[in-house]
């Protein structure tokens, strides 16, 4: 394959010297699915990756039998995320159904009662409150003024927490309600997942662009010439291309010296995003005892637990129908800051507290168990995303996802559909590589 034979040529290419059409900066989904076009185009292209391993957010622990696996960051998916299912597929897996009950129901912790209201009825919500304050606000203040009940606005705001890993104090309202309008879809996107490690579908793209990518490789600064763009690593490598796809988080790529061309472009909207940060411990049981619950004098399968006390704390039965009994604790947003560096048995105590609190007892007979913590990462952020702060751009995705000299941005936060998702990260990789292309042209 021509293509095949760039890429090798690229490996023994003198980086003083040679000029790259395009570097793409980051090996997560984001610049895997951009290389991945960039190679289908025949485009001479190279990968530099900061860490030891490409994948980014997307990480799969697998026993040492390899009969039982943990998806420590991204996991779900849904039929409309068209992208990620084709790369399930393409990696040889296929998907399997998460436990669903039709009959399911949500509820509170310590009431165990249960949750009443839509919450596919936030994004609504969120656009009529941002149309009546028009000025930048943060989520939170726009919520204790427009939602009288408050032990809605409470659980809306634990909600937010854990399902954008930022509390509501911070967020800009109009930009979550530019997000939210993005996910485009009206079934539950956590329908599906796949058979088998998603560790699987970053290994197939790493063998599609394999010669590509060079590891332990951080840009920390980009000169503009007269031909383009010098990016220069930590260890003191030079690299030379026409174009950069930097994919990375915002507040990741914030922390790059930009020449004062892009900087005076770029860093107002790198700089509207902060990181969020969630932990996430996932218990397997024998017995899935909350599958049969008394709420409310009926016996009833609870799916979710909303933890209103604790902000950006939630449960979820994370089970694959047919397969073993599951339960995800997320705790996300500030209430994951404050476990930041705390030994993992203290975080162990926390997660079980709060299942004990609304499960009892059985509640502790867990077989095993696995936590993963995001938070921090210079590389990866924290969180599923960053999200626009409200003193920042609500629009900052727009002018990211634009080239402007050359230089464009794709990240999960920037995807066209399905933001803060592994689609929106394929997607935003697809789109800038796309545009990229056009441009050279």
């Amino acid at each position: 394959m021509a293509a095949g034979k760039k890429v090798r040529k690229n490996k023994m290419m003198n980086t003083e010297t040679s000029i790259y059409d395009v570097i793409v900066v980051g090996a997560g989904l984001a610049g895997l699915t951009a290389a991945k076009a960039l190679h289908e185009k025949d485009k001479n292209y190279l990968v530099l990756e900061a860490t030891e391993r490409a994948g980014g957010k997307v990480r799969s622990k697998i026993s040492e039998d390899s009969s039982r696996y943990f998806e420590l960051g991204a996991q779900f998916v849904n039929k409309d995320m068209t992208e990620i299912v084709k790369l399930i597929e393409e990696s040889g897996m296929t998907l399997e159904e998460t436990h669903i009950p039709e009959d399911l129901v949500v509820i509170s912790e310590k009431s165990r009662e249960p949750i009443l209201f839509d919450f596919k009825d936030i994004p609504e919500m969120l656009r009529d409150i941002t149309a009546a304050d028009s000025d930048p606000q943060t989520l939170a203040s726009l919520l204790d003024k427009h939602v009288e009940n408050n032990r809605k606005r409470q659980i809306i705001k634990s909600f937010v927490a854990a399902e954008t890993t930022v509390n509501s104090d911070y967020i800009n309202a109009e930009a979550l309600g530019n997000l939210v309008s993005r996910i485009t879809t009206t079934n539950n996107e956590l329908n599906y997942q796949a058979s088998g490690p998603l560790s699987q579908v970053i290994r197939y793209l790493e063998t599609i662009n394999e010669e590509a990518i060079r590891y332990h490789e951080p840009v920390v600064k980009v000169k503009e010439t007269e031909n383009g763009y010098i990016l220069k690593t930590k260890n003191n490598t030079k690299y030379h291309a026409k174009s950069i796809i930097f994919a990375t988080p915002p507040t990741a790529a914030a922390r790059i010296e930009f020449s004062s061309s892009l900087a005076d472009h770029y860093d107002r909207y790198l700089k509207s995003y902060i990181d969020g940060a969630v932990i996430k411990m996932t218990f397997v049981y024998d017995n899935p005892f909350w599958r049969e619950q008394a709420i409310k004098g009926k016996k009833k399968p609870v799916y979710g637990v909303i933890y209103a006390a604790n902000e950006g704390v939630n449960l979820i039965d994370s089970s694959i129908t047919g397969g073993e009994n599951r339960l995800t604790l997320f705790i996300g947003g500030d209430k994951a800051k404050e476990f930041f560096n705390v030994p993992s048995g203290v975080k162990e105590f926390f997660a079980k507290e709060r299942l004990i609190e609304v499960f009892g007892e059985e509640a502790e007979m867990y077989k095993d168990y696995e936590i993963s913590e995001w938070s921090g990462s210079r590389y990866c952020g924290g969180g599923y995303g960053a999200m626009v702060h409200y003193k920042g751009e609500p629009k900052a995705n727009e002018y990211l996802k634009e080239p402007f000299n050359n230089v464009v941005f794709a990240s999960t936060e920037l995807g066209p559909q399905f933001p803060q998702f592994m689609e929106g990260a394929i997607r935003s990789g697809q789109y800038a590589a796309k545009r990229l292309v056009e441009e050279m042209q």
